[in-house]
């Protein structure tokens, strides 16, 4: 989402609704909001309004814990590892963290993993 502003609920409704049909669930359908709220924890009445446009998250604790210890909400959730403070970027992996987050185990099948992935970005440059 390349805006930084904050949506009003149909907005973000309208949001979530496209991105969640680009990551394959329709939330016109009980089961696409069914499979959503499965998969993300939340209970499908928020999914069904959020989708509606109807849904106002409540004050998340964070906030509160910010206000409280004079920290601002944004802050606390990078302290918590909840967000990525501003301007950083996760360390990158490598082609074996890759290759092992994968599944990849035994050493042929990780050095043919490493030459493929090292072939495709010589052809991107």
């Amino acid at each position: 989402m390349a805006s930084k502003q904050p949506l009003d609920p149909r907005q973000f409704g309208q949001y979530v609704t496209t991105r969640a049909r680009i990551k394959g669930y329709d939330l016109d359908t009980a089961d696409g909001r069914s499979r959503l709220a499965k998969d993300t924890g939340l209970p499908a009445n928020d999914i069904t309004a959020i989708a509606a446009g109807k849904y106002k998250p409540s004050v998340d604790p964070w906030k509160t814990f910010g206000e409280i210890l004079g920290e601002r909400h944004k802050d606390m959730l990078c302290m918590a590892g909840i967000l990525e403070p501003s301007g950083t970027r996760p360390r990158r992996k490598s082609v074996a963290e890759t290759a092992a987050d994968l599944g990849l185990k035994q050493p042929k099948t990780v050095a043919v993993f490493e030459a493929l992935v090292a072939a495709l970005l010589k052809s991107e440059r």
